[in-house]
C-alpha cells in the first residue's frame, strides 16, 4: 500500500516537473503572459506533497532509527529502504519548488521590467503633454486682454509654441532616461 503511494506520488512529481518544463519554456520564449495562473496552481499542489511527504518521511525516519532492536530484519529493511525512497521524494519535491519559485521570480521580474516600460511611456507621455496643457488651460480662461486673441495667425503661433515646447520636453525626458 505504501508502495503504491510513493508511486502515486512519484508520478505527480514527474507530471509536476513536466508542468514546470512548459510553463519554463513558455517563459524563457517570452510566451508568458498566461502563466502566472498554472504557475501558483502547481507550487500549491507542490505544498501539499511537500507537506504529505515530510510527514512520510519522519515516520519512516522514526521507525527506522528508534525502532530498530524491536522489529524483524525483513521489516527494518522494508522500513530503511522505504526511508530512504521517503527521503528521496522529499528532496525531489524540494527542489521542484525551488525550481517553482525561480520560475515565479523570473515572471515577476518580467512583469515588472514590462510595467516599469509601461510607466515610463505613460511618463514621457504626459512631461509632452504637460505644457500644452498648461497652454490650453491659460487661452481658454474667458477673461480680457490675452495676447494673440486680435492676431488672424494668433492660433497657429500657439499651437507652434506648444509644438515646440513638446517637443524640447521630449527631448529633455529622452536625455535624462539615458542617463
Amino acid at each position: 500500500v505504501v508502495g503504491q503511494s510513493f508511486d502515486g506520488m512519484v508520478a505527480e512529481l514527474a507530471a509536476l516537473g513536466d508542468s514546470l518544463d512548459g510553463i519554463e519554456d513558455r517563459i524563457v520564449c517570452d510566451a508568458w503572459h498566461n502563466e502566472r495562473r498554472s504557475l501558483v496552481d502547481a507550487r500549491r499542489h507542490l505544498v501539499v506533497i511537500h507537506r504529505q511527504m515530510a510527514t512520510l518521511t519522519n515516520l519512516f525516519r522514526h521507525l527506522d532509527h528508534s525502532h530498530r532492536n524491536d522489529l524483524p530484519d525483513s521489516i527494518n529493511d522494508m522500513a530503511a529502504r522505504l526511508s530512504h525512497r521517503a527521503q528521496t521524494l522529499h528532496y525531489d519535491g524540494e527542489q521542484l519548488q525551488a525550481r517553482a519559485r525561480l520560475l515565479q521570480d523570473e515572471l515577476m521580474a518580467k512583469l515588472t521590467t514590462q510595467s516599469n516600460r509601461l510607466l515610463y511611456v505613460l511618463s514621457v507621455m504626459t512631461a509632452v503633454l504637460l505644457p500644452m496643457t498648461i497652454i490650453s488651460g491659460l487661452f481658454g480662461m474667458n477673461v480680457g486682454g490675452l495676447p494673440l486673441v486680435d492676431t488672424p495667425m494668433g492660433f497657429w503661433v500657439v499651437t507652434a509654441v506648444a509644438m515646440v515646447i513638446a517637443g524640447a520636453t521630449y527631448l529633455f525626458v529622452r536625455r535624462l532616461g539615458q542617463m
